[in-house]
């Protein structure tokens, strides 16, 4: 495709009608509506063989299992709490019976962790390769939703968890080999189980009001945020959560442009950094990283001098940024 995935979603926008039921349309993980009985989230994602997973080495159990995964976690992103999901699977002649059994197997087990409940969906053929298309429904948990667009100057910017696991752990499976010491990373590629219990801490204190998960790779995801919340955001590199496969192996820039952990990334008011330093201290995966400032973009600083040529992350349409 010849243009960006975000100029392609920009370009869409056009076709978003108007409505008084929506409180947040396109441009952000999931869209937020006014239904009378609250405010839900609805959000949509898929997967695709060669280019979210490959069976070589990826069992459909857990290609079931990470492509629900990877929508609760938008549904957590935007304040919501996952309900129902619905399922589209393109099958190719290749694909048995068994194969489909462990693909909804890995997906009942995903849904089973959160409390959500399968409600229907569609199948059909394809010609060559396997995809999985799911919509999952939630409710708004938080006080307001999250969004990308609610960054504000002078929030400080945090991270769960480490970066760079998952791209470790799909670069280990392609390549074949050795992993020893990898088995961490391997499982975050395969089995991304968002935060959960860390997101409902979040919640319950009211600490942010923008989050997103890391799917593209921090830079790129970072950018969007800011994008649509008109900031710049400043990151230092070495407070960025690395995990020590990554430095043992000076794949640290994994951790910037990899993708697929599924973290969360959200900003927060410099009055919670009380709440945010007395959740570490309980040994709580957040990691602060940066702070929004007037601007655009992301810069990225090591022991305080600004760095260029960071990785930019996944665009779907333009591969690596």
């Amino acid at each position: 495709m010849e243009i960006s995935e975000n100029n392609f979603i920009k370009g869409i926008r056009k076709f978003s009608r108007r409505s008084n039921s929506v409180v947040r349309g396109i441009g952000d993980d999931g869209a937020v509506a006014e239904l009378g009985a609250g405010q839900y989230v609805f959000v949509q994602d898929a997967m695709t063989e060669h280019i979210h997973f490959e069976l070589s080495f990826m069992d459909p159990y857990y290609v079931g299992k990470k492509a629900l995964y990877s929508n609760i976690s938008d549904v957590l992103a935007m304040g919501a709490r996952p309900l129902f999901y619905l399922v589209t699977a393109g099958i190719p002649a290749k694909i048995t019976s068994g194969d489909m059994e462990r693909m909804y197997r890995g997906m009942d087990r995903a849904a089973r962790e959160f409390g959500v409940t399968l409600l229907g969906g569609d199948t059909v053929a394809t010609t060559n390769d396997l995809f999985v298309d799911i919509s999952v429904i939630g409710k708004l948990a938080a006080a307001r939703y999250f969004g990308r667009d609610k960054a504000r100057k002078d929030d400080l910017i945090a991270v769960t968890g480490k970066l760079g696991e998952a791209a470790l752990g799909l670069r280990a499976l392609k390549e074949g080999g050795d992993t020893k010491g990898l088995a961490d990373c391997i499982r975050r590629f395969l089995s991304p189980r968002p935060p959960y219990a860390l997101w409902k801490e979040i919640v319950k204190n009211d600490i942010t009001d923008a989050m997103m998960d890391v799917s593209d790779g921090l830079i790129l995801d970072l950018a969007r945020m800011m994008d649509e919340s008109r900031k710049q955001a400043r990151i230092h590199w070495e407070k960025v959560p690395v995990p020590r496969p990554l430095r043992q192996r000076g794949l640290e820039d994994l951790a910037f442009g990899g993708g697929e952990d599924y973290q969360l990334l959200f900003t927060f008011p410099r009055d919670k950094l009380p709440v945010i330093e007395a959740m570490m201290q309980q040994g709580r995966a957040v990691t602060i990283i940066g702070e929004v400032t007037s601007g655009r973009g992301v810069r990225v600083y090591r022991q305080g001098s600004e760095i260029t040529g960071s990785p930019r992350g996944y665009d779907h349409f333009g591969g690596r940024m």
